[in-house]
């Protein structure tokens, strides 16, 4: 009698696409619809769980931390925007020029930050910009004529200047290589009829080399938004133990892994994590509507 296949030409798609479809649901699917459950509750010992109703969601509109943590991600993520996106297509263009010297060299290098250990970078970004006169960044204010400051410390917007400057270092290397890509896909051609008609350089990069990168400079503004909103190993590592003093330096899911981790209150935590994802969801859509993402041009 032949023995009947387990796997065969109909059922293969199906343990093909079993490892992905397991993990979705275990890891993603299971976790986010528990903690919707969760954000409607109260922990209370280690797994009872006392329904409260919208009463997380209501704490949302009096937390005065929650409205800091708002308030600094905003503007970290509108500051990783604006230095991200200017200071990559700037170096992109250049490393894109054939009389550029050693580009090649640079275009390995500017990659490595991103290879770095998000905890190594803290640790480093930690100490310059350091409180004590010696340190690297206190050293080079002093050459100046400025004192000292205590950069982590002293106000809301040293700390989340602190948080760009962190994360532009390990990221610029990675948009430098996307704009780069987005740079080699425009026809040398293009370049040479503005030429020939007479564009300045400025002209030749307004009217062809940003249509051309525009996909590109779409996602690099998209991904950091995202990152930006999400940002929490930078937050992490420079201000040890989540200790955030005036809310300097708190971000939005600091504040929730200090509330879910350092507080136990798991329900709170989860109704801010509903809520940001709420909120992710609408910009997705008004990114998508603003622009036209799928739409042909025309």
């Amino acid at each position: 009698m032949k023995k009947k296949r387990l796997i065969t030409q109909k059922t293969a798609p199906y343990f093909f696409c079993a490892p992905f479809l397991i993990s979705f649901f275990l890891f993603l699917l299971y976790p986010m619809i528990n903690m919707v459950y969760t954000s409607f509750h109260k922990l209370e010992g280690i797994s009872k769980y006392r329904y409260v109703g919208m009463a997380n969601y209501e704490r949302l509109m009096t937390d005065t931390h929650i409205k800091a943590a708002i308030c600094n991600s905003l503007g970290f993520t509108v500051g990783i925007i604006v230095v991200n996106v200017t200071l990559a297509l700037f170096l992109a263009v250049l490393l894109n020029q054939k009389l550029t010297p050693c580009r090649n060299a640079f275009r390995t290098a500017i990659y490595i930050p991103a290879l770095t250990s998000i905890i190594v970078a803290g640790i480093f970004f930690r100490l310059f910009f350091g409180s004590n006169t010696d340190t690297p960044l206190n050293t080079l204010m002093r050459f100046f004529g400025a004192g000292p400051k205590e950069w982590l410390y002293d106000t809301a917007l040293t700390g989340i200047v602190a948080l760009v400057f962190t994360s532009t270092w390990r990221w610029l290397g990675t948009n430098i290589l996307y704009f780069l890509s987005a740079l080699q896909t425009i026809p040398p051609e293009l370049y040479d009829a503005a030429y020939v008609d007479g564009a300045s350089a400025w002209q030749r990069f307004w009217h062809v080399t940003l249509p051309g990168v525009k996909p590109i400079l779409i996602f690099v503004v998209t991904i950091l938004t995202y990152g930006g909103l999400r940002m929490f190993g930078e937050s992490y590592v420079l201000w040890p133990g989540s200790k955030t003093p005036g809310d300097i330096g708190l971000t939005i899911v600091l504040y929730i892994y200090r509330t879910a981790f350092g507080q136990f209150d798991m329900g709170y935590a989860s109704a801010m994590s509903v809520a940001l994802f709420v909120f992710l969801m609408i910009l997705n859509a008004l990114y998508i509507k603003f622009f036209r993402i799928g739409k042909k041009e025309g």
